[in-house]
């Protein structure tokens, strides 16, 4: 298995960046202001972590060497 991802969105070939939903700002606020809406929006970011393009942050990138991959990179090419 390669560790190279192809993105439908905008045809980058490469390795995925890891993204988190949200802002560190918000749940540092949250958190200073209180325990449960810290926790719940901490709880939150961490569920909708994705890796994604880091071209163009598309979150449905697939790998290379799966069939859709082949299929994305012979219509580039």
């Amino acid at each position: 298995m390669s560790k190279n991802y192809v993105c439908p969105n905008c045809r980058f070939v490469g390795e995925p960046k890891r993204y988190t939903k949200g802002s560190l700002g918000w749940e540092i606020l949250l958190w200073v202001l209180g325990i449960l809406p810290g926790l719940f929006y901490s709880i939150w970011r961490l569920s909708t972590r994705y890796n994604g393009c880091p071209k163009c942050e598309y979150p449905y990138i697939v790998p290379e060497d799966s069939p859709r991959g082949q299929e994305i990179i012979k219509k580039q090419q």
